[in-house]
């Protein structure tokens, strides 16, 4: 019997056309991402429909694998991508891919329809594909690991817990209750005394120099008495405080402006110090919302049971709402330094970031430098007190908004909004005109939009006696100072009632300057 030719190459066709439409299936169906790259690093048109989901985009067609990655990656991690695509692509056919994959754990910023972005992690694995007619494809799976880094950061900070759980039995077994509890109570009082000498007015390089010699003093304690008991995470928060200050130690001149980030620090100690408190506290029988009898609390193996700081109670409510950020990173620093202010001032704020990881190195201390400022004017004179919050109607708890992205010319953008009182544009002419920065017909003459700008004019201060903090009155001249010597700008609005707003724009960087560390 003989086949005729058409029928031949027919069925030739046939298990072509069967694993075809397999392949169709299995991309339709995965839940994991699939994408196929040529010898030139090029997206093949077949992809998995999950691909769209995982990338919060449709269009696929012609695209290169490092500008898949290039919107949602920082420039570090991109580099790391386009260095692995080149390693695979000059690989030998059919060689192995090899151990080295730098991109098992990627951190990708993906946009949201409001505006806002998402962070998730995800792992690229890559596999040679044998196909004799095109030797070079390489099959590239995407799989959201999301849900295992959060687990990996929780259980890291649970052993955290746990080792200093360990530590504080340690020393209680060796030491005894009653030094243990006195150490409590000693540190205690250095951590009041250490708030209450950072708060003092100082107007003349003697007493700021004074300031920083008790606060060394009473961090020196802390950090020994710790290290005595051998309690390492807080011997060493408070090395870390006391380099700070001894740092400050070096400059020939100070201000109060020099202080100001030690408020950061401080709240890092105090965080040491609050976890060391309640872990011991849990050990007693009695309960937190019990009245606590006249005289010390004592637990069953005579440690005293100290009260937390008012701060943390406070705030405990407000910043169970927050993302967690990562300890030791930008944004950890401005919400402790945000709870900080917040608490100093009997009002409740939640801070919310974005986009800090993304901060290129070159522009990290202005960034920093900026937001503290931005931060601490915000709390101190937008955001009301929950009571007047409450009676215009608003939440009792003030909400700041830190964002930080680049944007398509390179160039970058940090912007940072309140949902305070907003500027009003009469008071802040008839400050200007109190404070000698300008006359009453100059003020006359400024549309709002040029008032409300006056508040970046050095020496431009709501308060009316400034009681010796030089930071008093210099905060917004510093943020226009920051911005200028970084070579961007800063705009400004703000509704009344309602909302401030800035918008810093920093200069695009060389490729050098441009890495993120």
């Amino acid at each position: 019997m003989f086949m005729s030719f058409k029928r031949s190459e027919r069925v030739k066709q046939e298990p072509i056309g069967a694993g075809d439409r397999l392949s169709e299936a299995i991309l339709k169906t995965t839940a994991q991402g699939l994408l196929f790259l040529d010898a030139d690093g090029r997206l093949l048109p077949q992809v998995s429909q999950s691909l769209a989901t995982l990338f919060r985009r449709q269009n696929f067609a012609d695209l290169i694998f490092d500008k898949l990655l290039e919107p949602i990656v920082n420039a570090k991690t991109l580099a790391s991508v386009r260095n692995q695509i080149a390693r695979l692509l000059a690989s030998t056919p059919h060689a192995a891919p090899g151990d080295s994959n730098p991109l098992q754990d990627v951190e990708v910023r993906l946009p949201n329809l409001d505006g806002s972005f998402a962070t998730a992690h995800y792992a690229f694995e890559f596999t040679k594909m044998d196909a004799p007619e095109d030797p070079y494809v390489w099959l590239v799976s995407v799989t959201d690991i999301t849900t295992r880094v959060q687990t990996a950061r929780e259980l890291e900070d649970l052993r955290a817990q746990l080792h200093t759980q360990a530590e504080i039995l340690r020393s209680v077994l060796q030491n005894g209750g009653a030094r243990f509890a006195a150490f409590l109570h000693k540190t205690d009082a250095s951590m009041k005394a250490i708030n209450a000498v950072l708060k003092k007015p100082a107007r003349e390089q003697k007493a700021f120099r004074e300031k920083l010699e008790e606060t060394l003093g009473e961090v020196d304690r802390v950090r020994k008495d710790g290290a005595a008991l051998k309690l390492t995470a807080l011997e060493t928060a408070a090395r870390l405080f006391e380099d700070s200050l001894q740092e400050l130690r070096t400059r020939s001149a100070l201000s109060g402006s020099d202080f100001l980030p030690l408020a950061v620090k401080l709240d890092q100690l105090y965080g040491h110090f609050a976890l060391l408190r309640s872990l011991t506290a849990q050990a007693g029988p009695v309960a937190q919302s019990e009245a606590p009898p006249p005289g010390p609390r004592m637990t069953d193996n005579g440690t005293q049971i100290i009260d937390a700081p008012r701060f943390v109670a406070e705030m405990a409510a407000a910043r169970s709402t927050q993302r967690i950020a990562q300890a030791g990173s930008l944004e950890n620093t401005l919400m402790v330094l945000t709870d900080h202010v917040a608490q100093e001032h009997s009002k409740t704020v939640v801070l919310e970031c974005t986009g800090l990881q993304l901060v290129p190195p070159k522009y990290q201390a202005a960034v920093k430098n900026i937001a503290i400022q931005l931060i601490r004017n915000s709390v101190m004179h937008g955001i009301e007190t929950p009571q007047a919050r409450q009676a215009a109607a608003k939440p009792p708890h003030g909400t700041l908004r830190l964002e930080f992205k680049s944007l398509p010319d390179d160039s970058f953008e940090l912007l940072f909004q309140d949902d305070g009182g907003g500027l009003d544009p009469d008071q802040v002419r008839a400050t200007a005109i109190a404070k000698g920065l300008l006359t009453a017909e100059t003020a006359a003459r400024l549309r709002d939009r040029q008032a409300i700008k006056l508040i970046f004019r050095s020496g431009y201060t709501t308060i009316a006696d400034s009681p010796g903090d030089a930071v008093h009155g210099a905060g917004m001249s510093l943020v226009r100072r920051y911005v200028h010597e970084a070579g961007g700008r800063i705009a400004l609005a703000s509704l009344l009632g309602h909302e401030t707003r800035f918008k810093v724009t920093l200069p695009t960087l060389s490729a050098a300057d441009a890495q993120v560390a």
